[in-house]
This record gives C-alpha cells, structure tokens and sequence, in this order.
C-alpha cells in the first residue's frame, strides 16, 4: 500500500511538472467553465422566463373581469374570441433539477405553448422569433456537449501512450527496475491523469448548477455518476491502448480514432438503424396533409356551421342572425384541429420511440450515453416531451370546449365565469433513472481493465 501511494505521489509530481499538461488542463478547464456559465445562465433565463409567463397567466383572467361588459351580442362574441384567441395561460412543461445540463434544447422543442382557439399548427404569427433552421436542429453547445466532446480527447491525449512513450525515451525500463510493478505505474499515471480530468469536470458541473436558481443535490449527484463514469470508461480505453506495439504517436492515433467512432460513427449507426424501425414522418407529406385540411375547411365553412350549431342545441344564438367572422371561423378552426392534430403528434411519438431505442443502444457509445442521462436529468427528454405535448392537445380541448360554445351563442363570457376557465395542470409521467447509463459504461470500463490485465505482461517489457 506504501509502494502504491508512493508510486501515485512520483506520477502526480511527474504530470504537474510537465508544462504542456498544465496548459493543456488550464485551456481545458477555461472551455468548461465557459461553458458552464452560458449553460447555468440560461437555465436562469428559462426560469425567469417560467415566472414571467406564469404571472401573466394568472393577471390575464383578473383583466378580462375588470373591463366592461360587451354592449351588444356580437361584442361579447367578439370579447370572448380575443381573450381564448391571446390570452390563454401558457401551458409549461416543469423544468427538473438538471435544467443547466439542456437547456439549449428548448430553443428547439419550447416548453411554453400558448394554446388558442384558432389553428395553433398553421399559423404563422405564433412564431416569436426568425433563427437558422441548421442551428435550431442540434440546438446549443452547452456544458453536457462539451463534457462529451472534451473529455474522452482530454484523456486520450494523456493517457493513451504512456508507456510507449517511455519505452521510446528509454525511462520505462528505469522505472520497472526500480522494483514498482509495471501495471502499477500505469494505473498511478492514469489515475492522476483521470483524477485531474474528473476535478475540474465536477468543478465546472457544480459552477453550472450554482447558476441554476432550481438545481437540485440529487441532479447534481446523479450527473456526477454518470461523469465518473464516463471518465472511468475512457481512462480504461485509454489505458488500454498502452498495450499496443509502436510508439506513443500510434496509441495517440488510435485512440483519436477510436474517439471518432464512438462519438459520431456509433451515434450515425443507431440513428440509421432507428431509421428503419422508426423513421420519421416526411415534413413535405405533413405540410400537404395540412394545406389539403385547410383547404377542406375552407371550402366547408357554411357547412360546418350549419353541423356544429345542429350537434349543440343548447348554444343555439338567442335570435336568427347573419354569421360572420368570428363566429364562421370556429368549426373550421375545430375542423382542421382533428385533421391536422395526428399528423404533428406523429412527430412526438415517433421522436420518443427513437430516444428510447437510442438510449438501449447507447452503451456502445459512451458519449451518446452521457447526453442522453443529461437530457434525463434536464426534463428535456423526447418521451418526457412527447407526454406534455400530449396534455398540451387535450388542455386545447377543454379550452376550445369552453370557450367555443360562448362564442358561437354570441353569451360571450361573463365577468365571474373567467375564473372557470380550463387551466393547464402538468402530470409528471413515469421517469427512467438516468443513472441506468453510468452504470452501462461503469461495465465498459470493467471489460477495459480486464483487458489490461490480461495482457499485462506486455507492460513488463523494457
């Protein structure tokens, strides 16, 4: 046990001393941090954004009540229709304690829907900002995008060639003679190696959940052991790769490839079989599908109102009247609303059925593994999506049920009855531990160092 801790002291000396390592840990620990901070501040603006949106839900029914009431059948019909048109309270999907770690992915699936009585899927004007379609598809570099990136080159970079490099300056012969076991020394070298990469990873982690106003300890505490994890399984390929012949350039190479491989190879073979078990819908059918139920709509309009007033007999219009807008626009409204609502929940589905094939298959890359634990961990999840897109349809339901009828009878809505308005209440679903992943690569690293002791006796030679 001495000659261990004596061993692991020369190695951390060894490493510290060298002045590239310590530009090399300097610039990587300035790469996280940086990303730590654009990832925790932007789980703050999410939150702040949550508030926001939560306070102005909340003040939207009490302003409706305080204005005066409509003077004539076709205002009330008209107040209604501008109220559950603009002023329904946004409908949010609840952040978990690991927000910091995904909160790029919002920019591209938004957690805030603001449902309405109107087309919701086709109309343009819903869209709150112009962005770069090629951006929005991968979302942001966050801090969980950077630790699956850096890490694995970090510790092939260190640790891949150790000995060959100490065989080529003529020290390793040195260093087994002087009575320290061969596989010693290497487990000492990337330990101290793997131990510093681990630092300054948890330290980065720990600056983004600081930032994050709702992070909570068991995130954290599920993020780091998927972190140490994923540094186990890299630090034991990396070691692994001291067993090749050839010099330290070789094992370099190799793991760089081996890196590639796992990290955008793998990830390409699972979404290419995912494709074939699971493909997703086709973007051009979807928007034909929506044009063919618009146009159906349209052109159904006198009909469609003529059916929707003989189906609810009881909000018949007090007196017989000339319909206009907006009046002849709901059951068009409702119309392309069942037409169009399977094609875009097609999305979702298919979207969660391949995240849940992806994350069987994720063990065969340790960094695809790592970023979906994170997503987990951030509610950013598609199966966790896909079950709030769902309430978000049936919470439109109701709205539309309450509101539609009030319209359409020309009542409108009266001062006391905003209060019953049909608020969105989110239902957590049940959740897969994202810990599951760290415990898959914690068995890569197993099957690594029981490769290395195998063929330890290759380290013994001078």
């Amino acid at each position: 046990m001495s000659d261990m801790k004596q061993t692991f002291i020369a190695e951390w000396r060894r490493f510290f001393a060298a002045g590239a390592a310590r530009w090399a840990m300097l610039l990587f620990a300035a790469a996280l941090c940086a990303c730590a901070v654009a990832s925790g501040l932007g789980a703050r603006a999410w939150h702040a954004r949550f508030q926001q949106l939560e306070a102005s839900g909340h003040a939207a029914p009490r302003l409706a009540e305080a204005k005066a009431a409509p003077a004539s059948p076709d205002q009330a019909a008209m107040a209604a229709f501008r109220f559950a048109r603009s002023e329904a309270p946004a409908a949010l999907l609840r952040p978990v304690g690991g927000l910091a770690l995904g909160s790029g992915l919002f920019d591209l699936l938004p957690p805030a829907i603001r449902v309405t009585v109107e087309s919701r899927h086709t109309d343009a004007r819903n869209e709150e900002k112009v962005a770069n379609p090629l951006l929005q598809r991968y979302g942001t570099f966050d801090l969980a995008t950077a630790i699956a990136l850096l890490v694995p080159l970090v510790l092939v970079c260190l640790c891949a060639g150790i000995v060959q490099g100490e065989r080529e300056r003529g020290t390793w012969r040195m260093s087994v003679a002087n009575g320290a076991a061969a596989g010693r020394v290497l487990a000492a070298a990337i330990a101290v190696r793997a131990g510093a990469v681990w630092m300054i990873a948890a330290l980065a982690s720990a600056l983004a959940f600081l930032l994050d106003p709702a992070a909570t300890l068991l995130a954290y505490l599920a993020w780091m052991f998927c972190v140490t994890a994923f540094v186990a399984c890299w630090s034991a390929a990396s070691g692994a790769l001291n067993l090749l012949p050839g010099p330290g350039a070789t094992a370099v190479l190799a793991g760089l490839g081996l890196w590639a491989i796992a990290t955008f190879g793998t990830p390409a073979m699972i979404s290419a079989l995912a494709d074939r078990s699971a493909p997703m819908p086709s973007r051009l059918a979807a928007i034909v599908q929506m044009r063919t139920a618009q146009q159906h709509a349209e052109t159904s309009m006198p009909k469609l109102v003529e059916d929707w007033y003989r189906a609810h007999p009881d909000w018949q219009p007090g007196t017989t009247r000339q319909h206009t807008w907006p009046v002849t626009y709901m059951p068009r409204y409702l119309d392309q609303q069942a037409r169009i609502q399977p094609v875009v929940s097609a999305f979702d589905r298919v979207r969660a059925t391949r995240f849940e094939q992806a994350q069987r298959w994720a063990w065969l890359s340790p960094s695809l593994s790592l970023l979906l634990a994170a997503d987990r961990l951030a509610g950013s999840d598609a199966p966790r999506y896909a079950g709030f897109m769902a309430q978000v349809d049936r919470f439109e339901a109701q709205w539309r049920a309450f509101f539609v009828p009030r319209i359409m009878s020309y009542r409108g809505v009266a001062p006391g009855e905003y209060r019953d308005a049909p608020r969105f209440a989110w239902t957590e679903g049940a959740r897969v531990p994202a810990w599951h992943g760290g415990l898959q690569q914690l068995g890569l690293a197993a099957a690594m160092l029981g490769l290395i002791f195998l063929f330890r006796a290759r380290l013994a030679r001078p």
